[in-house]
């Protein structure tokens, strides 16, 4: 009789295959590739993630497991000043070598999803997450329903395309540059959000 997967066994090899794909791609990523890399047999990742599909849905999760932490720590609800400083060190986080490759593979995972027979729809799950989030902290702000969606998109959609900027170029001080003139586009907004409907 087969022994269970060992959840703490799967965490651990899941870590070392994001570790694995910051050098690779998920479009080039095979069991025997994977295997070969971690050197280990192909039957342990079958044995803990299943088929190759399966694996890539655990990869895209261990990605976006990383803003967990982001999460739990938000001033839900702070004043404008706090929660953006809270927002400035959690896009500061997001800034390293191992961060701009797992965005690079979360953006690679969404772009795949667009031709994809049975999209994931990561990507859209967790933009729409972050915009919800961002919308219900706006309306705590006094701010009306239809104004927060609309900067709530606005904002996160600027902060993936910053995101996209430190992907392809890996300029970082240039893209805190520009997170920090949103901020201050953003507390601008603030001032009179709650006036317009």
């Amino acid at each position: 009789m087969a022994r269970p997967p060992r959840p703490e066994r799967k965490h651990e090899l899941l870590e070392q295959i994001l570790d694995f794909l910051l050098d690779s791609t998920l479009a080039e990523l095979t069991f025997r590739s994977l295997a070969d890399g971690l050197g280990i047999s192909s039957y342990v990742l079958v044995y803990h993630f299943g088929n190759r599909e399966q694996l890539v849905t655990e990869i895209i999760r261990g990605i976006m497991r990383r803003y967990e932490p982001l999460e739990s720590g938000s001033p839900a609800s702070a004043a404008p000043e706090d929660f953006l400083v809270w927002a400035r060190r959690a896009f500061e986080l997001c800034l390293d070598n191992r961060g701009r490759h797992l965005q690079r593979l979360e953006f690679e995972a969404s772009v795949q999803d667009v031709v994809a027979e049975r999209p994931r729809g990561a990507g859209v799950e967790s933009f729409e997450h972050w915009r919800g989030f961002l919308a219900r902290w706006l309306r705590g702000r006094g701010v009306p329903p239809k104004r927060s969606a609309s900067l709530a998109r606005l904002y996160v959609a600027a902060i993936m395309g910053l995101l996209y900027d430190f992907v392809i170029t890996g300029d970082r001080p240039a893209v805190m540059g520009s997170f920090d003139l949103l901020a201050a586009a953003f507390a601008g907004q603030l001032e009179g959000a709650h006036l317009a409907g």
